[in-house]
């Protein structure tokens, strides 16, 4: 998408951010308050690589319980963003990288 977005560009975008946002509130109990902020931050400014790669490193790291369905919805939002956001997040979350290697 450019800079000038069609009307169903724009409801796309706002449909994926809603997606990413409601994500994030699912996951609000296991990241800190300053992760959230940070997060919300990054979303509002419409890094989304950023917010995606980040969450998944504050899980990962620490070890934060995941369900399977927050994983999944992990990984397939960050696949939107391609492949190798994908593969990062799935490292971080310690899933193999869709090309099998670790």
């Amino acid at each position: 998408m450019g800079l000038l977005r069609t009307h169903e560009e724009y409801v796309e975008l706002r449909r994926w951010e809603s997606r990413l946002a409601a994500l994030l509130e699912s996951l609000a109990d296991r990241l800190e308050v300053a992760e959230r902020k940070d997060a919300a931050e990054y979303l509002a400014h419409g890094e989304y690589g950023l917010v995606i790669e980040f969450v998944a490193d504050w899980l990962g790291e620490d070890e934060r319980p995941v369900t399977d369905e927050e994983r999944a919805e992990l990984l397939a939002v960050a696949g939107e963003l391609g492949e190798q956001v994908r593969d990062r997040v799935a490292r971080s979350l310690s899933y193999p990288a869709s090309d099998g290697s670790v």
